[in-house]
């Protein structure tokens, strides 16, 4: 009988090294304080940068209100080209009706000066 206790001994403290190990290097793989602490920061880091639906529609009207001042410069710039293009016209049409006047002198003279 000593020897059935004697190999039970021996297998249980071959068992308690065993567990033993296992909770040592279990325990190499735990989370500490300073492990949560330092998450927890990052975390606060991140949700800092988050966009919130007031950030978004903030943007969104600042945008929009952007693209209207856009829209009326534009607007504006293209009324003045087109002016600048009637007046162009306007400029062209009397040179051309100036030299038509012209040729037509030209001509009546040249006319009237062989008959």
């Amino acid at each position: 009988m000593d020897e059935q206790i004697t190999q039970l001994d021996r297998r249980l403290t071959a068992v308690e090294r065993d567990i033993a190990v296992f909770t040592a290097e279990a325990r190499a793989h735990y989370a500490t304080k300073e492990d949560l602490a330092r998450l927890e920061a990052r975390i606060a880091v991140i949700q800092s940068n988050y966009a919130t639906t007031q950030d978004i529609s903030d943007l969104r009207s600042d945008a929009e209100a952007s693209i209207q001042a856009l829209e009326v410069r534009l607007i504006a710039q293209i009324a003045a080209l087109e002016g600048k293009i009637l007046d162009m016209e306007n400029r062209h049409l009397r040179w051309t009706v100036g030299a038509i006047v012209a040729v037509a002198g030209i001509v009546l003279a040249i006319v009237r000066t062989f008959p």
